[in-house]
């Protein structure tokens, strides 16, 4: 009785970590996207002095919300998205903001991808 109830215990600790870690993701996932939908609102109105402050900050924060991710997923994966998020501001700095613009939707779409690889779904788990 004593091993079912131990193995009950971590079972439930597991439990636990794991929708600790996939809504720590999808928490951190949507203040991202959010944050990336204002810097292309303030791209179209034409701020760029606004849009480079905003993606500078989006570079800081990026490190800072997926700090943890590595523990419960690939490395790659995150080095991938950040190599992106990376050249945002340096793009807007070197006068190409329309490339600026498509370096954006590449890592809105990884992000993306990433989050839908998390989720717990039948294809993802099978």
């Amino acid at each position: 009785m004593k091993r079912l109830i131990v193995a009950l215990a971590i079972l439930l600790t597991v439990t636990a970590l794991c929708t600790f870690s996939l809504s720590s993701l999808t928490r951190n996932m949507d203040y991202l996207l959010a944050d990336m939908e204002e810097m292309e609102d303030v791209y179209h109105r034409g701020d760029l002095e606004e849009c480079l402050v905003l993606s500078e900050k989006f570079v800081e924060e990026f490190e800072q919300k997926t700090r943890f991710f590595p523990f419960f997923m690939r490395h790659a994966d995150i080095a991938k998205i950040e190599e992106s998020v990376v050249v945002l501001p340096v793009m807007l700095q070197t006068g190409e903001e329309t490339h600026w613009l498509s370096e954006l939707a590449k890592c809105r779409n990884q992000l993306e991808k990433l989050a839908d690889m998390e989720t717990i779904t039948p294809e993802n788990i099978l």
